[in-house]
């Protein structure tokens, strides 16, 4: 499958800044090298340095659950990177429960569920 190094810059200009920051520390093995230079572009357009990008990496590194490949598992809620393991519920037909099940979340959503 062939990069689109436009969507990518496209992308970039639109995301927030702890999107492109995730993607260049947590979600960098997943990714090809050009796209991480147009992230880490656009974060120093955006007055985002190497220290800040250094700084976000250190404080995730040991935080986030990886899958059995080596990338990070996603929060339930949401598309940043889970740090927490959490019982509930598997539900049929979101409602009824079937199963304990351990839910993963990230730092937003791991106690407000």
């Amino acid at each position: 499958m062939q990069l689109d190094l436009e969507k990518v810059r496209i992308y970039a200009k639109k995301a927030d800044n702890r999107a492109l920051l995730d993607r260049v520390t947590v979600f960098r093995q997943g990714m090809e090298p050009a796209a991480i230079e147009i992230i880490k572009i656009e974060l120093l357009e955006r007055g985002i340095f190497p220290a800040d990008i250094s700084q976000h990496e250190s404080a995730y590194k040991d935080l986030v659950i990886r899958g059995p490949e080596g990338l990070p598992r996603l929060c339930k809620k949401c598309a940043l990177p889970a740090i927490s393991r959490e019982w509930g519920w598997l539900k049929v037909f979101g409602f009824i429960p079937l199963l304990p099940w351990q839910h993963l979340y990230c730092e937003e959503h791991k106690t407000r569920h």
